[in-house]
């Protein structure tokens, strides 16, 4: 496809309670390798975050949450920002046919369950429904497993997180589904529906369901146009990431909760740059709670780090452990005079795009530099 439009919403409840919904807007034009993306996401404890982003050839706009910036980073002539072509075909990746054997033998027949209807303006629409009893143990046994780490990873990224720790008798109570081929063999509309039920700590048992709702349209019609952003905060990105030596030294911000209708500071966050030699970046970065706060803000991040942005790469990244020891990417960059932007637990799309996972409320990725008096 020349150039496209995808949206996308998800909805996840508890016990018919919303808990969190996101909702984006993806618009592709791989002639002219350009990409516009939006992305909103609203919390069960009424927080809302906004995301947007802009590539193409020559530059790259973003714009992240609650910050009232537009970061612009240029990039000059010889620089390859990579194909436009932004999906690749899973079956023909290394390994490929050995994940193809353990999906078939994961899903069994459960294709026995999904009805095939022509269109008469051509394609086909594609439905099934599964009820508790016809769902599969395996497929049981990994949903616990899933429902489980994705719980986890909501609760440190979302600290006032209303989602219960069900951690027993998690099983699949229903999954149903829709999805609308036209005559070219592409997906247009898909809906799908999953409930899990399962037990908390406390043996209270929740239903929990995700809605997808997913369509593409405007195939060979989506423009895309460079913002304009006469009269916006914007700040310049060098391509290299625009450190040097003077960046040296302590940064620090405050771990700040909101309880009792105050504000109440209840640790500090300390980024340390040790060095920048040649581009290249080293440090360290760690977090501190005063005593009887341990609960509003577990998993304290403390990790070195070293950051080379490339001038070959469209972006670049560090990557660090986390408390639970798993490996994630992280970002910095100036952000104004004697300051340091931070971006934590990034999650890299493809080539040409990422999100932040870090969207938490407690944390504040912007760090002041400490000086000695």
């Amino acid at each position: 496809m020349n150039n496209y439009t995808v949206e996308a919403l998800f909805t996840l409840k508890d016990n018919d309670q919303t808990f969190l919904q996101a909702s984006t807007f993806n618009k592709i034009d791989n002639e002219k390798q350009a990409s516009e993306n939006s992305t909103k996401t609203q919390y069960s404890n009424g927080e809302t975050t906004t995301n947007y982003s802009y590539s193409d050839q020559k530059l790259s706009i973003w714009k992240s949450g609650t910050d009232d910036k537009y970061y612009v980073t240029e990039y000059p002539d010889d620089i390859d920002r990579g194909s436009g072509n932004r999906f690749d075909n899973p079956f023909n990746e290394k390994g490929a046919p050995e994940v193809e054997k353990i999906v078939d033998a994961l899903v069994g027949n459960l294709k026995d369950y999904v009805q095939v209807e022509e269109r008469p303006e051509g394609g086909r629409v594609y439905s099934g429904s599964l009820s508790e009893a016809q769902v599969p143990a395996v497929v049981n046994a990994v949903s616990s497993f899933g429902i489980k780490q994705m719980i986890s990873d909501q609760s440190r990224m979302d600290r006032n997180s209303k989602l219960p720790e069900i951690d027993s008798d998690i099983f699949v109570k229903k999954v149903s589904g829709t999805a609308v081929e036209n005559k070219a063999g592409l997906l247009e509309n898909l809906t799908g529906d999953v409930i899990l039920s399962g037990k908390d700590k406390s043996g209270v048992q929740h239903d929990l369901s995700l809605n997808v709702v997913l369509k593409l349209s405007d195939i060979g019609n989506t423009k895309i146009t460079k913002p304009d952003l006469t009269g916006a905060n914007v700040e310049k990105v060098s391509q290299s990431g625009g450190f040097s030596s003077k960046y040296a030294g302590k940064y620090k911000n405050n771990i700040i909760i909101e309880k009792d209708g105050k504000f109440v500071k209840i640790g500090e966050r300390i980024l340390e740059i040790t060095s920048v030699e040649n581009n290249k970046v080293t440090g360290k970065y760690y977090e501190t709670v005063k005593p009887g706060f341990e609960a509003e803000y577990p998993d304290k991040y403390n990790f070195t780090f070293e950051y080379n942005p490339s001038n070959s790469k469209p972006m670049s990244f560090f990557t660090y452990t986390n408390a639970k020891g798993e490996q994630e990417n992280g970002q910095l960059h100036p952000s104004g005079s004697g300051k340091i932007y931070l971006d934590l637990n990034i999650e890299i799309l493809d080539n040409n795009s990422y999100r932040s996972n870090t969207s938490h409320q407690h944390f504040d990725g912007e760090f002041s530099r400490v000086f000695e008096e």
